[in-house]
């Protein structure tokens, strides 16, 4: 009996350190696979979606230009006798800029303001007479006509003596001069090119989308690589109904001064930001790849990368808006991406 005893106690500790060197093991493998596993594992950061809300923000590339630009033409005859404005030069409204040869026009307004004086006095006589019977109404109104032609003729002589002193339309800069002391005009030569810098407007376009989410009268915030660092403003003047064969809508934006230099031509990019609050996901733009109208992110499922297509919106600062393909809770890569592919291994990095 105790030898049976004996032999089972035997068994029974054998069956213990063979059960024990087995789930060693088992625990070494899974050891080394854990360790083999990081060892291949790409280290990638993610972040988790979630949601939030937020404005939406986009920019759009623009050309500043003056308030406004006169190609100013002649619109009389003349020889030119002296020009009072060059290149550079600014000017007010009413100011005079050329002087044409006048001498005809003074002697015509002479003639025609002593006729019409003197058709004048004649009148006060023929109405007197009429009242006393000295003469009828038809040689009144003869000579009432007669004064009215020589009233018009006389007008109009004026008119011609100062239309021979060419005035500035609008206030502004002379941009160009195309015509030289001594010249002759014609009807609709050209002048000067006027500009009118006091404000600056940028013209740009945005999307169909992005025209929804803005109005005339909301602020936004310029940028200029000629002055970096330099944040300008202005105000939406103008948003256009209708957009044009690319499907994009023109936006204008006045400055609200322009003290630091900008010019008409130069290049700006225009920062809108929309009044109306959105809900959403917004991921850090370093998560997407691919082109914009074919964007995809990278999320992680049981330690493993997964390529997903999305939908992109618009630009909220750093991050960017995903409007499908993401779910609050998943795990999206926003670091790493240039190691990963559809498929392969990651660890995680928070």
């Amino acid at each position: 009996m105790k030898k049976l005893f004996y032999i089972l106690s035997v068994c029974a500790v054998v069956a213990a350190i063979v059960i024990v060197l087995v789930m060693n093991k088992r625990r070494t493998q899974e050891r080394a696979q854990m360790v083999a596993h990081d060892k291949s594992a790409v280290a990638v950061k993610v972040m988790e979606a979630e949601e939030s809300t937020y404005s939406s923000q986009f920019s759009s590339s623009g050309v500043l230009q003056a308030r406004r630009e006169l190609a100013f033409v002649s619109d009389i005859a003349g020889r030119i006798v002296d020009i009072y404005v060059d290149e550079g030069s600014h000017t007010h409204k009413g100011q005079v800029l050329i002087q044409l040869d006048n001498e005809m026009l003074l002697a015509d307004v002479t003639s025609s303001q002593a006729a019409y004086e003197g058709l004048k006095k004649d009148y006060e006589r023929y109405k007197s007479s009429n009242e006393l019977g000295g003469i009828t109404v038809q040689q009144l109104d003869n000579i009432r006509t007669q004064m009215v032609a020589a009233e018009s003729r006389y007008t109009t002589s004026k008119r011609r003596l100062a239309d021979a002193s060419i005035k500035a339309p609008i206030a502004g800069t002379i941009n160009k001069r195309y015509v030289e002391v001594g010249s002759y005009l014609n009807p609709g030569a050209r002048l000067f090119d006027i500009i009118d810098d006091s404000h600056l407007k940028a013209l740009c376009y945005v999307t169909e989308k992005q025209v929804l989410d803005i109005r005339k009268g909301l602020a936004v915030e310029l940028t200029s690589e000629t002055f970096p660092g330099e944040v300008f403003h202005g105000k939406i003047t103008f948003v256009g109904d209708k957009a044009d064969r690319s499907l994009n809508f023109p936006v204008e934006v006045t400055l609200d001064h322009n003290e630091k230099g900008l010019k008409s031509g130069m290049y700006v990019s225009v920062n809108f930001n929309s009044e109306a609050q959105k809900r959403g996901i917004l991921v850090n733009r370093n998560a997407i790849s691919g082109s914009v109208l074919a964007a995809n992110v990278f999320i992680v499922e049981n330690g493993v990368a997964r390529k997903r297509s999305v939908i992109a919106g618009s630009m909220v600062g750093e991050q960017i808006e995903i409007l499908q393909g993401l779910h609050r809770g998943d795990s999206v890569v926003v670091g790493g991406l240039i190691n990963i592919s559809d498929g392969t291994a990651v660890r995680c990095i928070h």
